[in-house]
């Protein structure tokens, strides 16, 4: 019984360790900021870059009352790429959406505007972007760390 549980926590450092790539493939990396205080105020990113070249981010900003702003993205090998812009506050959430994502248009379901290079053409290319004005974050200022 005793060597069972060693195998296991052996197997399990190593897995953690990176020692066993995931699905196979080594590469790829990571980068993630946090910032909090005492008042609510917080912000953090990630970057996440897999061994192919893919690549998916996030941000977001909030206050002590609650408002919150961020995006995140997500890029893939073959060119596709989406972006996703919010704010949440008291006047509700709304959410731009980039993308050139085949099978996508330019449209505004509910509260999100949807800017598509894909006017239900299946195609890959640049994203066509909308210039979209959104309320401004309250009470917190840009965090001190790099935003996509």
């Amino acid at each position: 019984m005793l060597a069972k549980i060693f195998v296991l926590c052996v197997l399990v450092a190593v897995a953690y360790g990176g020692l066993i790539p995931a699905h196979g493939l080594a590469g790829g990396s990571s980068i993630i900021l946090q910032r909090q205080d005492d008042f609510g105020n917080y912000a953090f990113n990630y970057d996440i870059v897999d061994p192919l070249g893919a690549t998916n981010g996030r941000w977001e900003a909030g206050d002590g009352y609650g408002n919150k702003r961020g995006a995140y993205s997500l890029n893939d090998i073959d060119g596709r790429a989406r972006r996703v812009e919010y704010v949440a506050d008291g006047a509700g959430f709304r959410a731009v959406v980039k993308t050139n994502e085949p099978g996508t248009a330019a449209s505004a379901p509910a509260a999100a505007v949807v800017a598509s290079s894909q006017p239900g053409v299946v195609a890959h290319g640049p994203a066509v972007v909308k210039t979209v004005v959104a309320a401004p974050a309250y009470g917190y200022g840009v965090p001190a760390f790099k935003y996509h």
